[in-house]
């Protein structure tokens, strides 16, 4: 199927009925690289549960639906992925032998720009206008659990060794350690959004739930609990302390690594590598296939834990017009400003102007 006769209309995120729902899923389930959460209808309903800018684009194509493009749409026809940088994966669902074109679905969709920075690499319309490739870490669980922790000591790693140790110890300092899946009571999440926020301001970091719209987005989730989607908010407890927490989803295959945080106080007893391996033995038993952990250097846990990585890109879609220009022409000031000798004069502006920008990605 191609793209020759492609048409698009949009629909408000929040008002997707029953059969575009199934269309949707029908064409997630025919796909292994759509098996995230973020690709299941039921995120982008959630998104739009706490924000009014979101639309689906409805592709058609010979007389029938062939894709799903999920976006947030700013003024001047500026797009984002479905929450912003809060999302780990994004792109077209759609069959799989459909054949489009990125500039015709952002003129479809009415967007002059849209701005990716985890779209798959195997969408490949959009690689033209890729600026950089990475990849998400995964922990392969297909083979179960043992099979992951028997890939792991192949390559030489002590990781799940080092961490049963420390499990031990854990116990016999502060009594027994318990992890639970899921917990519903909102004073868990409360506590993790206090944690998270600690850690954004320690390191300089924008703080994303200083944003109300990311903080009510995980309440929603929290409490989505089906077959094809649903909220994990996970915890580890050491006696009757809590001392790690993550909130995350999982779709019928697939379990993503979000917003995970733990009790400084425990730091040396590794609780974020511990609740990592407790969620990875725990997906195993419910049939998952997968834990994805996301994009990560080797200053980060994530290769030690990793099977593998998914390739996926960042970039943008832009349509030429004013908007655009005036766009690409702050991009080039930017840069200018960074490699000028009047750089030091210009760093407090530029700063100011580059955490605008930043923060227009969450809010």
């Amino acid at each position: 199927m191609d793209a020759s006769h492609m048409k698009i209309s949009l629909v408000r995120g929040g008002e997707l009925d029953a059969s575009l729902i199934e269309a949707w899923r029908r064409m997630q389930e025919k796909d292994p690289d759509l098996a995230s959460p973020y690709f299941c209808p039921e995120f982008t309903q959630a998104v739009s549960a706490v924000r009014d800018d979101v639309f689906v684009g409805v592709i058609e194509a010979d007389g029938r639906i062939a894709g799903f493009f999920p976006f947030q749409r700013s003024r001047f026809g500026i797009g984002l992925p479905v929450g912003g940088k809060l999302s780990d994966f994004h792109g077209v669902i759609c069959e799989p032998d459909f054949s489009w074109s990125a500039e015709e679905l952002m003129k479809g969709c009415g967007l002059v720009s849209w701005r990716y920075h985890y779209v798959l690499s195997k969408q490949t319309p959009f690689s033209r206008t890729q600026t950089a490739e990475a990849g998400s870490h995964f922990i392969d669980l297909t083979k179960g659990f043992q099979g992951y922790v028997e890939k792991l000591e192949s390559r030489g790693s002590k990781l799940i060794k080092d961490n049963a140790y420390k499990k031990r110890k854990l116990e016999r300092d502060k009594g027994s350690v318990r992890f639970v899946p899921h917990d519903a009571s909102s004073g868990v999440l409360d506590t993790l959004f206090e944690w998270k926020s600690k850690q954004y301001n320690a390191s300089g970091l924008i703080d994303v739930f200083s944003f109300p719209w990311s903080r009510d987005l995980l309440s929603v989730i929290k409490d989505m609990q089906g077959p094809t989607f649903s909220g994990m908010l996970s915890c580890i407890y050491a006696g009757d302390s809590l001392i790690a927490i993550h909130m995350g989803m999982r779709s019928r295959w697939v379990w993503n690594w979000w917003f995970p945080r733990h009790d400084s106080d425990y730091h040396s007893y590794s609780p974020g590598i511990m609740l990592r391996i407790f969620a990875a033995e725990h997906a195993a038993e419910m049939g998952l296939s997968r834990l994805d952990l996301g994009k990560g250097d080797e200053t980060t846990y994530k290769p030690a834990l990793s099977s593998g990585t998914i390739p996926v890109s960042v970039g943008s879609v832009e349509i030429p017009c004013l908007t655009t220009s005036i766009i690409a022409c702050a991009s080039r000031l930017e840069s200018f400003a960074r490699a000028s000798p009047l750089r030091s004069i210009l760093r407090m502006p530029g700063r100011l102007i580059l955490g605008k920008r930043r923060k227009s990605m969450y809010s």
